[in-house]
């Protein structure tokens, strides 16, 4: 994630742990590199100066090094990874929350988060599922179209996920991603059923940066169907959509 400020910003620490690295790191930059006792590693590229040195304990929220242009850089910027395990995640998560959820953030289920109730009230039933797979799959190949909402304009992914559900039992009208996730009832990811709807965020530079940007229709096995470009089925497990992951939501 690039984040672009001004030269000089302080960069604070975005969780606790030890400096492993911190200095020159080729098209980096000057870099620090924080790794936690748990695996965590979260990287600061571009820095124009270095606040640490290898070896060195932080807690979170320390001030490591200023914002910078250095290395591989058109201008000043903080660039920031989390990896774990050699995967990259969600460097929104750990900056609004922290990954043991201890400060408050708008992911489902962590403090000041929407709550995931013990019952999120019954899942669709295979054949209300089943006539949303066959309303969605009439439409596989459409473009994605800015604020389209039916066949004839084709779809953005609210648009569709609107028009697939208002013509398989509901009727909720035209609403937007952050609509349909209001409607919903949060439910945890290990209790999604098909039809579930599944929520992203930081798809795009929305106005509101904590809502959602981004609806699709969870299909089971790791798979969605929704309005990329074209409207097409999508594996939720790649990076790309992990690291975009809001929540699931069921329908009333």
């Amino acid at each position: 994630m690039d984040i672009a400020v001004a030269q000089g910003t302080p960069i604070k620490a975005i969780h606790d742990g030890r400096v492993i690295s911190a200095g020159d790191a080729g098209s980096y930059g000057l870099c620090v590199v924080i790794e936690d006792e748990k695996g965590y590693q979260s990287r600061y590229a571009h820095c124009s100066s270095l606040s640490v040195s290898a070896g060195q304990e932080v807690k979170r929220g320390d001030v490591i090094a200023a914002v910078g242009s250095t290395g591989n850089s058109t201008g000043p910027h903080l660039h920031l990874e989390i990896m774990l395990d050699g995967k990259y995640l969600n460097p929104y998560y750990f900056v609004d929350t922290g990954y043991d959820g201890s400060t408050a953030g708008a992911i489902p289920g962590v403090p000041g988060g929407p709550v995931i109730p013990d019952y999120p009230g019954e899942p669709p039933t295979n054949d209300t599922f089943a006539a949303m797979l066959a309303e969605a799959e009439k439409y596989l190949g459409y473009p994605y179209v800015w604020g389209g909402s039916s066949p004839s304009t084709s779809f953005d992914c609210s648009g569709f996920v609107s028009w697939v559900i208002n013509h398989s039992g509901w009727d909720v009208g035209r609403l937007g991603a952050q609509g349909l996730y209001n409607i919903c009832t949060p439910v945890s990811m290990a209790n999604a059923q098909p039809g579930d709807l599944i929520f992203f965020w930081h798809t795009y530079d929305a106005p509101n940066p904590n809502g959602v940007t981004h609806v699709g229709i969870y299909v089971g096995n790791g798979q969605m169907i929704h309005c990329g470009d074209p409207i097409s089925y999508a594996n939720i497990n790649s990076n790309y959509w992990q690291s975009k992951y809001y929540g699931m939501g069921r329908l009333p």
